[in-house]
């Protein structure tokens, strides 16, 4: 953990106990860069239980705050597939974030993925990225 981040409990109402987050400071800036200013905020104790719409610590989709967790290198297990990351187009073990989502360490690519059942006792990962934009 870094030097500047600061650990601290915090109650979560959706499961209804408290939890570990971190306060990570923003990053530094050039002048160039829109970031934020704010800290980030990323939940130690994020889990299979974080699903809904919104998560009652960060107040965007519970995703979002596993993703941070990945990032962060916090956590080191995980539970991981192996697939080609869509961002660099690597073959790695991916994090799994939630049924939807896994987390290329190599890139930081926010992967979409499913497991794909074949007939014969096999089983292959199918990864894609959602488009953003318009038609």
């Amino acid at each position: 953990m870094s030097e500047n981040a600061e650990k601290r409990k915090t109650f979560c109402t959706h499961c209804q106990k408290e939890v570990d987050v971190v306060l990570r400071p923003p990053a530094p800036r050039s002048g160039h860069a829109s970031l934020p200013d704010n800290e980030e905020v990323v939940c130690l104790d994020f889990g299979g239980e974080c699903e809904g719409e919104v998560c009652p610590i960060s107040q965007l989709r519970p995703v979002v705050m596993g993703v941070r967790l990945a990032r962060s290198g916090l956590r080191h297990s995980w539970k991981t597939v192996r697939g080609q990351c869509e961002g660099c187009g690597q073959v790695a073990a991916l994090a799994l974030i939630d049924l939807d989502h896994a987390y290329c360490n190599l890139c930081g690519t926010t992967n979409t993925w499913m497991l794909l059942e074949l007939d014969q006792d096999g089983q292959v990962i199918i990864t894609g990225r959602k488009e953003s934009g318009g038609s």
